[in-house]
């Protein structure tokens, strides 16, 4: 797998240091870029292809699962992994999640471990099955 670009969006400063840390630290070779903002992430999106997005779903103004479903809509993102990370863990933030597009959530507080493993799961899935494997 070449070096995957991972993009993590959340309005929570100390979250966008303490995420990409956790996977600089357990996966090698992952990129990370950040963004404070669902709108600034579709700029972002727009400029650089991802190979992931991790982000909150509760965010001012256009939250994760509006960012998701417009994710979605874009060339070349409809099998994008999309794992949100929130403190919203319950059934009905999962059923919204799963139905805005979203391909994981795990709930805050978030383990360093389990961040990568999901991680680097989506990222494996989605490279089989660009391969058509």
């Amino acid at each position: 797998m070449n070096d995957p670009w991972v993009l993590i969006v959340d309005d929570d400063t100390a979250l966008l240091q303490a995420l990409p840390q956790a996977l600089y630290l357990r996966l090698s070779g992952v990129k990370v870029d950040t963004s404070d903002s669902a709108p600034r992430a579709l700029e972002q999106i727009q400029e650089h292809d991802y190979d992931a997005i991790v982000g909150d779903i509760k965010m001012p103004g256009m939250d994760g699962l509006e960012l998701c479903k417009q994710l979605r809509r874009l060339p070349g993102y409809q099998k994008t992994p999309v794992i949100y990370v929130t403190s919203h863990s319950d059934f009905e933030s999962r059923a919204r999640s799963a139905l805005s597009g979203g391909d994981d959530l795990i709930g805050k507080p978030v383990f360093a471990l389990e961040l990568a493993v999901k991680a680097m799961a989506h990222l494996l899935i989605s490279q089989m099955d660009a391969k058509g494997t």
